[in-house]
């Protein structure tokens, strides 16, 4: 994750930045190198040329370079690029570059999502794939566990990967997440479903001094990568009558948070379970939740004649 940029003092402060966002904010790669592209345009844009004077930020230049951005035609990306201003001001602030809490002067960027909601499976189609998974081997009482920690748990294929033995505290029902996609540790409640299909899964786990929970059997014990995981249940949600391809884990994913959703489950409440650090990204699930918005909705007034 290497930055072009040919400015030496720049390229300094980017690399500072690089690890404030990994190692302090924990972002993901892929969200760090977006926010190191906005930061370096944002700072060549005011710094073309040495020296740095820090002093010469203010609110009125960033507000108008976020206007600029919305005229150069960028609304789609405007509340993307609000947020990873905000981050690098805040940054710059703390690391004592600037001493304004400039990061107000970006404005809130009304966010309108536009993607339609997430597919998901019903309850029967859930039932219909656990229903028919196979239990009677070794590898099928591992697929069927990790089909319950996706479906039942809502992980993503590398937090399934990245558990370890000492992650399942089985005294006190709960599961610690080490190896999540913000580098933040989480603690989920272990229901009895999925700690017996664990259960099943590991008194048939070949011999071996790993560690993960999940192996391969053949030829040799290795830790399962989140690839083959996605692949697993990719697999078993083709099994499913009128499902067709899908994304495997992700559509899981998907299911979880949409089943919680329709219960009756608060979009925080959903969000904490996911692991969403913003509750933005949880917003998309409030689409899907028909039963709750009939509910809500009012009878049309009759006409008083």
């Amino acid at each position: 994750m290497e930055s072009h940029c040919s400015h030496p003092h720049l390229r300094s402060v980017l690399e500072e930045y690089q690890h404030y966002l990994l190692q302090v904010a924990g972002l993901a790669a892929l969200t760090c190198a977006e926010r190191l592209r906005q930061a370096q345009s944002f700072l060549e844009h005011h710094f073309p040329a040495a020296p740095l004077e820090w002093s010469r930020l203010s609110g009125s230049m960033v507000l108008e370079y976020v206007l600029q951005a919305q005229a150069a035609g960028q609304g789609v990306g405007l509340p993307a690029l609000a947020s990873g201003l905000r981050s690098l001001l805040r940054f710059l602030r703390l690391s004592g570059h600037v001493r304004l809490e400039l990061e107000a002067a970006v404005p809130r960027v009304a966010h309108v999502p536009s993607a339609p909601p997430p597919k998901y499976l019903s309850q029967e189609q859930v039932q219909a794939m656990l229903a028919m998974a196979e239990r009677k081997t070794a590898v099928g009482k591992r697929d069927y566990a990790i089909l319950l920690c996706l479906a039942r748990l809502g992980l993503r294929p590398g937090e399934v990967a990245g558990l370890s033995l000492a992650d399942l505290n089985w005294k006190g029902a709960t599961v610690r997440l080490t190896k999540t996609k913000g580098c933040r540790e989480s603690l989920l409640p272990l229901s009895q479903a999925v700690g017996q299909a664990l259960v099943a899964y590991l008194r048939g786990r070949p011999a071996t001094p790993l560690e993960c929970v999940f192996v391969s059997f053949h030829p040799l014990p290795v830790a399962l990568k989140a690839s083959q995981v996605s692949q697993i249940a990719r697999r078993a949600i083709a099994q499913v009558p009128g499902v067709g391809p899908s994304r495997g884990a992700s559509l899981l994913r998907h299911t979880f948070a949409t089943h919680l959703v329709q219960k009756g489950a608060t979009l925080k409440a959903v969000a904490d379970l996911l692991r969403h650090r913003q509750l933005d990204t949880t917003r998309v699930y409030a689409k899907v939740n028909v039963p709750m918005l009939a509910s809500l909705a009012l009878p049309w007034p009759e006409v008083v004649r």
